[in-house]
């Protein structure tokens, strides 16, 4: 899947991000089925499905853009993400995307009783912690003290991983992350999916908005490349003259310490100056008395 967002849009899988919010946005039952699954629990009815939803709290802090939001009948809310590529930020991406999900929903005033339940779901065909082997973390805030204790807040994140090592999921997940891999099955809701992904790359429509993003994305991408090689350019000219600054810096202090080494000599010689007159000012007087002597005499 690595590189699939650079594959032309015939060939574009479940796992590219486009597909998944087109097929999971216009396939409403399809969508219900496949969290069903990873969650464990039923859903009645899904209520206020969007894709790339964006959320921005206040004008000039960070908003996000959610692949795949909506809501059911019991007032819980839910977002899926396919994330293809690993990185170490999703716990706390995770975290962001649920305070969000939650800034969203309080309404200003509002009792936090209110608030409802949340679930964030990241579709993975990695594994997030390679060195335990599962195929899904499901993870709720629980006492350090004792883990059986449970702190009903309403948050559950849950990362579902293509790969992994563990006998943990059912036949029917199993179907499912290996299908995130390109393998097909017998299985119901992966041959939905796949169905959905077909008629996804057939349309008309939808490839001419993806090249256009693909196009948005390369434009920005030229201008991201000449504004770093301007930036590039810069900092050389900035390296240099902070090279040029170095070198006058030294010869200032090469300068100073002549300076200061003429200063000790003069110094020195200011101290054997003082010397002389001082023994001068002694032979002076020595001369006056042997002169008073004289006069007496």
């Amino acid at each position: 899947m690595k590189g699939e967002r650079h594959l032309e849009y015939e060939k574009l899988t479940f796992t590219n991000n486009f597909i998944f919010c087109k097929v999971m946005q216009n396939n409403p039952d399809l969508c219900k089925e496949l969290v069903e699954l990873i969650t464990g629990r039923r859903i009645q009815q899904i209520v206020n499905l969007n894709s790339e939803q964006v959320i921005e709290v206040t004008p000039d802090g960070r908003g996000v853009r959610l692949d795949v939001y909506f809501e059911d009948e019991s007032t819980t809310m839910y977002d899926i993400e396919m994330q293809v590529r690993s990185n170490e930020n999703l716990p706390k991406r995770s975290r962001f995307y649920q305070s969000m999900m939650d800034s969203k929903a309080l309404e200003k005033n509002d009792n936090y009783l209110t608030l409802m339940d949340s679930y964030v779901i990241f579709i993975c065909p990695f594994n997030i912690l390679p060195e335990y082997g599962y195929h899904v973390y499901s993870f709720q805030p629980r006492a350090k003290e004792n883990t059986d204790i449970v702190l009903d807040d309403g948050t559950s994140r849950i990362f579902v991983c293509a790969e992994g090592s563990m006998d943990d999921v059912s036949p029917e997940m199993k179907d499912f992350l290996n299908y995130l891999s390109g393998k097909l099955s017998a299985n119901a809701m992966v041959n939905k999916i796949d169905n959905a992904v077909k008629l996804a790359r057939l349309n008309k429509k939808w490839r001419k908005e993806y090249m256009l993003s693909r196009l948005d994305i390369a434009i920005l991408e030229d201008k991201i490349k000449v504004m770093s090689s301007e930036l590039e350019e810069k900092d050389a000219t900035i390296a240099d003259k902070d090279a040029t600054i170095a070198d006058k810096d030294a010869t200032i202090a090469d300068k100073n310490a002549t300076i200061a080494d003429k200063d000790a000599t003069i110094a020195d010689k200011d101290a054997t100056i003082a010397d002389k007159d001082a023994t001068i000012a002694q032979l002076e007087k020595e001369i006056n008395k042997l002169k008073s002597k004289v006069t007496n005499v």
